[in-house]
């Protein structure tokens, strides 16, 4: 059997992947948006998944400032699925 060698995996730090998505044009980063706010609205994740408290559209349908989830609305996402009951392996393991 013959040894393998052991190739260096590059080092890249962070710094350099951050540099790369400022490095996207303007008009990039706004299609990104759009289209994940879009994938949110249709399958309604998260905050899309509540209707908003500030504009008072339904749930899965877009607040009607342009790039923007109202901070009510992502408040009311988190009240709902916040966690009322300790997680079910804890209280098995707690016996």
């Amino acid at each position: 059997m013959s040894p393998a060698t052991a190739l260096p995996l590059p080092h890249r730090p962070v710094r350099t992947a951050t540099r790369a998505s400022v490095a996207l044009p303007p008009s990039a980063l706004d299609a990104m948006l759009d289209a994940t706010y879009e994938t949110h609205r249709r399958f309604r994740h998260g905050a899309f998944a509540e209707p908003c408290p500030t504009c008072h559209v339904p749930a899965g349908e877009l607040c009607l400032t342009r790039r923007s989830v109202h901070a009510a609305r992502r408040l009311a996402h988190r009240v709902r699925v916040a966690p009322t009951k300790p997680f079910p392996h804890a209280a098995a393991e707690a016996c």
